[in-house]
Order: structure tokens, then C-alpha cells, then sequence
């Protein structure tokens, strides 16, 4: 299975880099309660540190205008990291969904990054994040019997193989087609990267995010990162 990332993209989102881990033998059956107090430790960090300006920060500043880039309202259409931002502001805590979830949201708090996983078992033949051309299918999660198609433009991530989307507008809204269950044999969690962060950055986050899986889902992972030099790279299955 091939995991790339379309050139174009990378040309247009200079400094845009996507870290992936994929993960293998998930135990995402239980709440662990040390997870659980770490995303509670990590709401309070948001809510108490960050002031009223918080969406003036750069890293959530860089992903408002990518959406507004591909005609999109931050505010009606929020990136992933500036909706769970908001939410956790406004007082409520996040559902522990799963630990994989949780610990991902953890980290998406600590460092203000687009995190989000899928299930690699679902996938026909392979996985690209791309410029919609209009064709692709998206389910929204929790909603089955209901399809949508991305507009011309908008960056989806995708199975190549069925027009699936598992994610609209880059990491906007996680598709129902690739969500995770208590026991998935194989995911690939992604990291999204936009300047200012770096390439630093990323790798120490991933190795972060790759300790968390370890420790609290006690998942096998190795780490791949999709940058304008290496658009690509092979998941081995089975």
C-alpha cells in the first residue's frame, strides 16, 4: 500500500510537511486512567495558558488562512486543532472516545498540530492527500447513509482505489468509512506540520505521539514523514 502526498500540494503549502504513524496491534478497548488524567492535565494547559487572542497564535493562525487558501471560513469550516481548541475553551472536556483518540488529542493540544487516525483495513489500494477534482465520495462519521462530494480544489485524504475520502478540507472532519474500532489490527495516525513549525518539530512530536501509542495502546509503530523530497512511502501489509 502507497501513502503519498501530490506534489502540487507541497508546492503550493511551502514548509507543509504530513508526519505518519502507522501503528500495528492496537489494544483500544479499555479507558486507561493515566491517559484519561493527562487529557484532562492538557484541557486545563489550554484553557488557563492560552489568552482570549488564541486564534492570533501562529501555528493556529497558519492553518485559518490554509482554509481560507481553498475557500473555506475557519470559523464555519475549523481545522481539527482549532475546533478542539474552541471546544475545550468553552468548558467542555473532550470524550475519552479511545485511547488512540486520546492520545493524539493530547498531543494535538500540547503542540497545536492537526492530528487524526483511520483504519488501514478498509483500504482498496492506496492512501493520497490531494486537491479534490470533484468525483470523490465522503461519508460523514456517525452518519452512514449519507454522502457528500468535496468541491473541485478542496484538499481531501483519500483511497485512491475507492474514491473515499477519510478526511475532508485536510483535517476538517474525519470520514464514518476508515473510524476506528476497539481492536484494529493496523492505523495510520496523522501529524500535520505547517510553518512555522519545522521539521524539528515534527520528529519530536512523532516520537511523542509513537511513546504515547506504546505505552498506552501497546501498539507496534514506526514513524514516515511525507515532505517534498520523500512524497511517498510503502506500508507493509500483512
Amino acid at each position: 500500500m502507497l501513502y503519498s502526498v501530490a506534489p502540487d500540494l507541497f508546492a503550493r503549502y511551502p514548509g507543509f510537511m504530513r508526519a505518519v504513524i502507522i501503528a500495528r496491534d492496537i489494544d483500544n478497548t479499555k479507558e486507561n486512567q493515566a491517559l484519561l488524567s493527562l487529557l484532562r492535565e492538557c484541557e486545563d494547559a489550554v484553557r488557563h495558558n492560552m489568552g482570549d487572542d488564541f486564534k492570533e497564535h501562529p501555528r493556529l493562525a497558519a492553518w485559518a488562512e490554509a482554509f481560507r487558501s481553498m475557500g473555506l471560513n475557519p470559523n464555519k469550516y475549523p481545522p481539527s486543532v482549532l475546533n478542539l481548541v474552541k471546544r475545550v475553551r468553552s468548558g467542555k472536556d473532550m470524550p475519552y472516545v479511545n485511547s488512540l483518540v486520546a492520545a493524539f488529542n493530547c498531543v494535538s493540544m500540547r503542540h497545536l498540530c492537526p492530528c487524526g487516525d483511520d483504519d488501514l483495513s478498509v483500504v482498496r489500494e492506496d492512501l493520497l492527500l490531494a486537491f479534490a477534482d470533484g468525483s470523490e465520495n465522503y461519508v460523514p462519521l456517525g452518519q452512514p447513509g449519507q454522502c457528500e462530494h468535496p468541491p473541485l480544489g478542496e484538499v481531501v485524504y483519500m483511497d485512491t482505489g475507492t474514491r473515499d475520502v477519510f478526511c475532508r478540507a485536510w483535517c476538517w472532519k474525519n470520514g464514518d468509512t476508515s473510524k476506528l474500532g476497539p481492536t484494529p489490527r493496523m492505523a495510520a495516525v496523522n501529524i500535520d506540520i505547517m510553518p512555522p513549525m519545522t521539521a524539528d518539530d515534527a520528529a519530536a512530536i512523532a516520537e511523542e505521539l509513537s511513546g504515547m501509542l506504546r505505552e498506552y495502546t501497546g501498539a507496534a509503530t514506526e514513524v514516515h514523514f511525507l515532505t517534498p523530497e520523500a512524497p511517498e512511502f510503502e506500508i507493509r501489509v500483512g
